[in-house]
């Protein structure tokens, strides 16, 4: 940071910049885990429908899109068929996936290996503003001081909406069940996390604020991104169902479902 606020940037651009540039630096694992992602999906779909298929023809029964028309269902009541197939299900799939690297958790944690690298900036931050400053770092628009906290908490908040956006977004374009215990679990936990953080940083300087508003902006910036075709052909990352030319808008607009 202090070189960059050396290279002649003021302090407030030094703390945005630091964030987007610490988010670009971590951004080939996300873009590995995005990778991943893909293959994990095609390769479920794949032997899912492959499995379902042998099923039907073996069992004489329909195979057809459930009622929401996002996964293949065998249309029976038989509890044996049933069983039959979630057991070859819950064999083959999983099996594949560890064989191949594709298990969800290594997906996961390729993301959230990323928590240190912000913790220890928010160290460097620390470090920074407790240096041998003025009495004040000039700021800009409502805020003349950021070693002082933002007197609307206009900066707080607007991180604690940008990781409620982030998490809305994530939840809309990987749908999952929402009536699960862990995830309810894991939704509530980040929900605290981000109040408690909010609340925390009201009362910190204003430049602290800032710099997490920098990466959370960037990182939702960055998670729209590779959704559009474009970008994921560019990076050699599957296309998906999901996939849109308008990220954002969609985010906030249902496309209409193609027949």
């Amino acid at each position: 940071m202090e070189s960059l606020h050396g290279a002649g940037l003021s302090w407030p651009y030094v703390f945005i910049a630091s964030g987007v540039a610490l988010r670009i630096a971590s951004s080939p694992l996300h873009i590995f885990a995005e990778k991943l992602f893909a293959r994990r999906l095609h390769a479920q779909n794949f032997f899912t429908e492959g499995i379902l298929k042998k099923l039907s023809e073996h069992y004489k029964v329909e195979l057809k899109p459930n009622a929401s028309r996002t996964r293949l269902e065998l249309k029976t009541s038989d509890p044996k068929i049933i069983a039959h197939s979630e057991k070859l299900l819950a064999e083959v799939v999983p099996q594949y996936m560890a064989e191949h690297g594709l298990q969800a958790t290594r997906i996961q944690n390729l993301k959230m290996c990323t928590i240190p690298l912000w913790i220890f900036s928010s160290f460097a931050v620390r470090n920074v503003i407790s240096s041998d400053f003025h009495p004040s770092i000039a700021g800009g628009l409502w805020i003349s001081d950021l070693l002082a906290p933002d007197p609307y908490f206009i900066l707080p908040v607007a991180v604690g909406l940008f990781g409620f956006l982030n998490l809305y977004s994530q939840r809309k374009i990987y749908p999952i069940a929402m009536h699960t215990w862990r995830t309810k679990s894991y939704d509530f936990a980040l929900a605290f996390f981000t109040c408690f953080a909010v609340t925390i940083m009201c009362q910190l300087p204003a430049c602290i604020p800032l710099y997490w508003l920098s990466v959370s902006v960037s990182g939702f910036v960055q998670a729209q991104l590779l959704r559009h075709p474009s970008v994921k052909k560019l990076l050699g990352i599957s296309r998906l169902p999901t996939d849109s030319r308008t990220p954002f808008r969609d985010l906030f607009l249902t496309r209409p479902k193609q027949t």
